[in-house]
């Protein structure tokens, strides 16, 4: 079992910087006015996104394909009241990566999302995805049209 840590400190009002061991930072916000950071559950909804683009870039890497854009759209419906824990979330992944697949990119999603995110994993919400391939609704290079 390995162990993590990080420490936030308020800095003023509902605005705190989170430091983690090797000194990175990030702001967290509750403002209502001029925000200068992320709200706590935006970062859990970045957290998600970035921690399975990890493992999707990676698996994609491994077949030699060019990455050209990818982007992850999330979207979390909460439960109301308090605490206001996510019951569901949708992500929509844009891949432009010509070679791709549709099958392949399906499975990457579905092992990114659901098998190999650590922070999907300590969710209690459903996760849903969709996967639309941007290279496809392009013509092809030196096509004329």
């Amino acid at each position: 079992m390995s162990k993590m840590s990080t420490t936030v400190h308020h800095v003023v009002d509902k605005r705190f910087m989170g430091i983690d061991p090797d000194g990175v930072r990030v702001m967290i916000d509750g403002e209502r006015d001029i925000r200068t950071g992320l709200r706590p559950m935006q970062l859990v909804l970045n957290a998600l996104g970035a921690c399975a683009a990890y493992d999707i870039v990676e698996m994609i890497g491994k077949r030699k394909l060019e990455i050209r854009s990818y982007r992850i759209e999330l979207e979390g419906e909460r439960q109301d009241g308090t605490p206001s824990p996510f019951t569901k979330i949708r992500t929509r992944h844009y891949f432009d990566v010509p070679g791709l697949e549709m099958a392949q990119a399906q499975r990457f999603v579905d092992l990114g999302m659901n098998k190999y995110c650590s922070v999907g994993a300590s969710l209690n919400a459903e996760l849903e995805f969709e996967v639309i391939l941007e290279h496809e609704a392009q013509p092809a290079a030196g096509a004329t049209g």
